[in-house]
């Protein structure tokens, strides 16, 4: 379990959250929802390490104090931000071996199911030459190849189209069913956040 204990952040004499707490079991799922500006980002960069602010960050039952994206990836915890992670003169193919590189995967890359089966046909194209929505799937592939136990994605559905969305949530039981916890972050018309498990309302 993941826990975030009464958090607050403020930006000089702006208090963006205040007193914040939530949970997540591995194979359960979160959106944390919020117009622009709600401080949905900060959270998460709170969480790997990014901002400073007040409160408690637990592990599968253990305190991580001065978090960083590093730390927290060697316990199973990724984030993929909404800029995402890609690497443009790469080929797909070597942005995913990449990621799986930083975990020390030597599982194969998946070629039909979900989003990966979506990008596939693209495996050996320089991601430059991705569109939006494409780069946004890549940088959120790059994130499972990771195996994590927890998944936390800024704003995945950023750019991506309706039918996307779907393969996206599809993506999402797999995920779930192999036990990984996800949390991501989202705009209230971007999708029907009653598919989450927990939603938090900022």
């Amino acid at each position: 379990m993941i826990e975030v204990q009464n958090l607050s952040i403020s930006f000089g004499s702006h208090l963006v959250i205040s007193e914040i707490s939530f949970s997540l079991d591995r194979g359960s799922d979160m959106i944390i929802l919020g117009h622009h500006g709600a401080g949905k980002t900060s959270i998460l960069n709170w969480i790997f390490g990014q901002v400073k602010g007040s409160g408690k960050l637990i592990v599968d039952h253990i305190k991580i104090s001065n978090p960083t994206p590093k730390k927290l990836l060697k316990r199973g915890v990724c984030f993929v931000p909404e800029q995402g992670c890609v690497f443009p003169d790469l080929t797909v193919r070597e942005n995913l071996l990449f990621s799986k590189a930083l975990v020390n995967s030597d599982d194969p890359i998946p070629t039909n199911e979900g989003l990966f089966k979506n990008l596939y046909h693209l495996i050996d194209t320089k991601a430059y030459s991705l569109s939006g929505g494409q780069t946004r799937m890549l940088s959120i592939l790059m994130g499972i190849v990771r195996n994590p136990k927890y998944l936390f994605l800024d704003e995945p559905f950023a750019g991506l189209s309706k039918d996307s969305i779907d393969i996206f949530m599809r993506q999402l039981k797999v995920l779930k069913s192999r036990n990984v916890g996800v949390i991501i972050t989202g705009e209230f018309d971007n999708i029907q956040h009653s598919e989450f498990t927990k939603v938090l309302e900022l």
